[in-house]
């Protein structure tokens, strides 16, 4: 008896027929790019891991510091629910070099200082004044900063801040401030060259900048301090009357793009906080519909994606960081730039593999492809004599049989993960970064962080996000529990 298969049951089995023929044929091929960029982000260093050496460190210049980690307790690479430490730092480095020893740039999406940082630093340390742990925190930006130019001599390298970036505290960050005034040097050493006049300026009132690099063919990368945006951003720190911060990046974001169109330059931004739902506070809130937190705030994020509409032909890409997992947003923007590459995090705190990226890109700026990089497996990495073995966990045209890594394929893809199941099991096992811990310690929320994370990557407004991740669950609630390494919502 012949029967009619239901619409949605036939695109699936579409999809997978599709998806199954294309990993018989060969890999598409990708023409000869331009060049390459390493990137890394979400380091979240901490100099505290063996509390019995905070008093020499904080003593003693960055340019000592390697000498006394040396002699620290332990020599494993950490471990899931850990921020980085010395061993991880060094070992991540290294590996980026040997994947490939000469980018035409560094880019670090932001997150430099530990999680908690304040709190572990009054703990361990004799003097923990407010004028103690400033120095500290400097001292700890220049060190961290000193390794990856040692590392990357000569080379570009391009950093924003992070939300825990701050000698203030958490989304705390001063506009016109004291860190904004002491990481100047800093953010000079790391572009070298590549700074040009108006760096003291942009970096010290919002920490923003705009470089042209010769390297990227003559593209300009704006970095853009989101951390601004966030809805959990307070200027605790700063001084009554002082201008938003985030409406003046925003004008200060407008003129830059402008005039890159003038020029005719094409524009990769680069940024730590990505616009969006917060898919980890989306799951906690337990309720649908209602589901959708933003990571920034409305106010900002409307103006933002009007900009990112109008400039459509200038924007080639955008880089961020911040939740630490491999993933991606798809901009309410038209065009192949119109997306957000989203790096994992080095730091494995909330349970993924430690990971960084290798991008190759064209001519004209655009994305040719990427391959991630993990730290294999870290359970298995703590013991004291394990070496660091990195490895290429997946190259995004070979694993998806996809030309190049732009928005019409990245949504090719998110057609196929909600579509298929082969291909969401994959993405899921990629998406923390082939990391054996962390879908273990969130068995108890089911699949409500997973399908958080899809649609977050795919719908970005509410209504869109409430539509997806509530579809067929209206009225539930998530258990209020939460394993102590899994992803605090807004935190990170």
């Amino acid at each position: 008896m012949n029967r009619s298969v239901p619409g949605a049951a036939l695109i699936v089995r579409l999809f997978a027929i599709a998806w199954v023929a294309a990993l018989l044929l060969p890999m598409p091929a990708v023409s000869a790019a331009a060049g390459r960029v390493l990137i890394a982000t979400d380091i979240h260093f901490d100099p505290t891991a063996d509390p019995a050496v905070v008093d020499r460190l904080a003593a003693a210049d960055p340019e000592e510091w390697p000498a006394i980690f040396a002699g620290t307790a332990g020599h494993g690479l950490g471990y899931y629910g850990a921020d980085t430490n010395w061993r991880l730092l060094r070992a991540s480095l290294r590996g980026m070099k040997a994947a490939l020893p000469h980018p035409a740039a560094v880019l670090l999406p932001g997150d430099f200082l530990a999680h908690g940082l304040r709190r572990k630093f009054d703990a361990a340390a004799r003097r923990h004044s407010d004028r103690d742990y400033r120095a500290f925190v400097d001292k700890t930006m220049r060190f961290v900063a000193g390794e990856i130019a040692r590392e990357f001599p000569g080379l570009p390298i391009l950093p924003v801040l992070g939300n825990n970036d701050s000698g203030c505290g958490d989304y705390r960050l001063q506009p016109d401030g004291r860190f904004l005034a002491e990481t100047l040097p800093i953010v000079r050493r790391l572009l070298g060259s590549a700074a040009d006049g108006d760096l003291g300026r942009d970096w010290t009132r919002y920490g923003n900048y705009s470089i042209t690099l010769p390297q990227l063919s003559g593209l300009r990368v704006i970095a853009v301090n989101t951390v601004f945006f966030s809805r959990l951003y307070r200027n605790d720190c700063g001084r009554p009357g002082q201008p938003d911060p985030a409406r003046a990046t925003l004008v200060w974001l407008a003129r830059r793009l402008a005039a890159a169109r003038r020029a005719g330059a094409r524009v990769w931004l680069l940024y730590h906080i990505p616009p969006g739902a917060d898919p980890y506070a989306a799951v906690h809130a337990g309720r649908c519909p209602g589901a959708f937190v933003p990571l920034w705030k409305p106010a900002y994020a409307a103006p933002f994606y009007a900009l990112m509409r109008r400039y459509a032909g200038t924007v080639a890409v955008a880089f961020a960081g911040h939740l630490h997992m491999d993933d991606f947003r798809l901009l309410p923007a038209r065009g192949a730039g119109a997306f957000v590459l989203i790096t994992p995090a080095v730091s494995p705190i909330f349970g993924q593999n430690p990971a960084f990226r290798a991008v190759s890109f064209d001519a004209a700026g655009g994305l040719r492809d990427a391959t991630t990089y993990e730290l294999a497996d870290l359970g298995k990495a703590r013991a004291a004599a394990a070496p660091a073995i990195w490895q290429a966990e997946y190259t995004f045209t070979r694993e998806w049989r996809l030309p190049r890594l732009d928005a019409a394929n990245l949504a090719r893809l998110a057609r196929m993960i909600d579509a298929v199941p082969a291909v969401r099991a994959r993405w899921r096992r990629l998406y923390a970064v082939s990391s054996p811990f962390y879908w273990r310690q969130l068995a108890a929320l089911g699949d409500h962080p997973a399908r958080a994370a899809r649609c977050a990557a795919t719908h970005l407004q509410a209504q869109d996000f409430d539509r997806c991740y509530c579809r067929g669950r209206e009225r539930y609630l998530v258990p209020n529990r939460r394993s102590p390494a899994s992803p605090s919502p807004g935190k990170m």
